[in-house]
């Protein structure tokens, strides 16, 4: 007789049997039932964490990269979870998504840049206030008809002399440069004078007079030197403070001389006052290396210094044509101020004078 299917069989195969075969059958497969061996058949087992290649798994698109996976590969189910959490590794809070950034690893940079840059403007700011101050404080001064005190030359002051004061922020860098230009004018005046000396008692046959040149250097050094202060530099120190066509126009006229007298001190004309390129050649000539290497340094400090007077004469000029400068404003400028000159005032009462006595024929 079969067993009922539907009572409770703890340790008992509920499908051990079949209950609709026969008798017999079920007896059979009793018997057998103690010699059965399960059989893992591979082809019919499914594995836990199944594994599809990314071909099968996204067709054609996944050859061309378009299917979600590389060609070729294959990802376990399960890979891509974390083993604690459960939850998946590819989110917003991954390692590998470069996107977000650790709040830890950048704002303390990011803070101390601010800080720097405020620091940087509060500095910038002080430092204009302080500048606006002291302009304002000369602006004062002048308006009272207070003098400043006399600063320049240093040993021995006779005028006010303050480029960071008096001229405009946005032209101080080429009142600045063209100072300095003056100061290596000064510097090269020496060293010319020095090697003028050096080629006087060198001796050398075929330079000749090597005297004059020494002599001639040695008064360049007061006479090119206040000349070249108050004809062309303190003329473009002045243009630029008050912005004057008059002032600009000394300065090119002067200055234009002085450039000539660079090309001049370069050639080096015998007995000129000048350690040039033609003294330098007579001192090679005679076998005089050390006065021949000065002439050749000398030479070479008047040539750049040729070049760089050109080119802020040309930044001068330039400056000059987009403020709208002419030369009849220049004129003008000097009728005026030769008018309110003491000796223009002079001038001009000597003239009313004899004019008067001409006409009433009183000339005592």
């Amino acid at each position: 007789m079969s067993r009922n299917p539907f009572e409770d069989h703890d340790d008992d195969d509920l499908f051990a049997e079949d209950p609709f075969a026969d008798s017999h059958t079920a007896a059979a497969r009793q018997n057998n039932s103690s010699t059965r061996v399960l059989v893992d058949d591979d082809q019919d087992a499914v594995p836990l964490h199944s594994v599809r290649r990314s071909e099968d798994a996204g067709g054609f698109l996944s050859g061309v990269g378009l299917g979600g996976a590389r060609a070729g590969s294959y990802t376990p189910v399960g890979a891509d979870t974390d083993a604690h959490t459960g939850y998946a590794k590819r989110g917003m809070f991954s390692d590998n998504n470069s996107g977000v950034t650790k709040s830890s690893g950048g704002g303390g940079f990011v803070q101390d840049d601010r800080e720097a840059e405020l620091r940087r403007r509060e500095e910038a700011l002080a430092a204009r206030e302080q500048e606006l101050r002291a302009r304002e404080a000369h602006v004062q001064m002048m308006a009272s008809g207070a003098r400043p005190p006399l600063n320049f030359p240093p040993l021995y002051p006779i005028m006010y002399h303050a480029i960071d004061t008096e001229v405009p922020i946005g032209d101080r860098s080429t009142v600045r440069t063209i100072f300095y230009l003056w100061l290596a004018l000064e510097a090269m005046l020496v060293f010319n004078c020095v090697a003028c000396l050096i080629v006087m008692i060198s001796g050398a046959a075929d330079v000749s007079n090597s005297g004059a040149s020494f002599g001639s250097s040695f008064v360049y050094l007061f006479t090119i030197s206040l000349g070249s202060f108050f004809l062309w530099y303190r003329p473009v120190y002045n243009a630029y403070m008050k912005d004057s066509s008059m002032f600009f126009y000394f300065f090119f006229i002067f200055n234009g001389f002085h450039i000539l007298f660079d090309a001049y001190m370069a050639v080096g004309v015998p007995g000129a006052g000048s350690a040039g390129i033609i003294i330098m050649l007579q001192c090679l000539s005679s076998n005089k290396k050390a006065a021949g290497a000065l002439s050749g340094i000398s030479f070479s400090l008047w040539i750049l210094h040729l070049l760089a007077s050109l080119f802020m004469y040309r930044k001068v000029r330039m400056h000059y044509t987009a403020r709208g400068h002419t030369f009849s404003e220049a004129k003008q400028q000097a009728y005026q101020g030769f008018a309110q000159s003491s000796a223009g005032q002079t001038a001009v009462t000597t003239a009313a004078g004899a004019y008067m006595r001409s006409n009433t024929g009183n000339f005592v």
